[in-house]
């Protein structure tokens, strides 16, 4: 079998990256939905099941709606995290981040701002990915969020 450069060429970097930190998130996703489910009450299942429900249909009718404002909290504290990816790509692929394609936008950021002593565009470029953030989360709030106001 050929050899893969993990960190060295595209897609395999992104993909190694990706991996690290799902694996660096997923406990404090997991805390959080199981607290999350551990709060529903049984007997909802229980009257449910009685009423002739199965379990998909209790997933889909009990679970998920009130599991909802707990996907609005991680989604929204996924996206941001991942618009703030610069500790992954800048230790894992060091300085041949910009060669092989993985430079995150806060990593670019930091490049002009720091490295660069170009603190205006930097600056321009952090406003962008706020408003970006800010429009991500209102559009997560109104998708998620359409249920309750129900």
């Amino acid at each position: 079998m050929q050899q893969v450069s993990w960190l060295g060429a595209q897609p395999w970097a992104w993909i190694a990256i990706t991996i690290c930190t799902v694996w660096w998130t997923i406990g404090f996703n997991t805390v959080i939905f199981l607290a999350a489910l551990q709060d529903i009450p049984d007997t909802l299942y229980e009257a449910a099941a009685i009423d002739g429900a199965g379990a998909v249909q209790q997933f889909f009718s009990i679970t998920i709606p009130l599991l909802r404002p707990v996907l609005i909290f991680v989604v929204t504290i996924t996206l941001i995290a991942s618009a703030n990816l610069f500790g992954q790509s800048y230790i894992m692929t060091g300085t041949q981040s910009r060669v092989i394609g993985t430079e995150s936008i806060i990593q670019r950021i930091y490049d002009e701002g720091i490295l660069q002593n170009r603190m205006g565009s930097a600056a321009a470029m952090s406003i962008f990915v706020a408003a970006a953030l800010l429009i991500l989360t209102t559009l997560n709030f109104r998708v998620f969020g359409r249920a309750e106001q129900q």
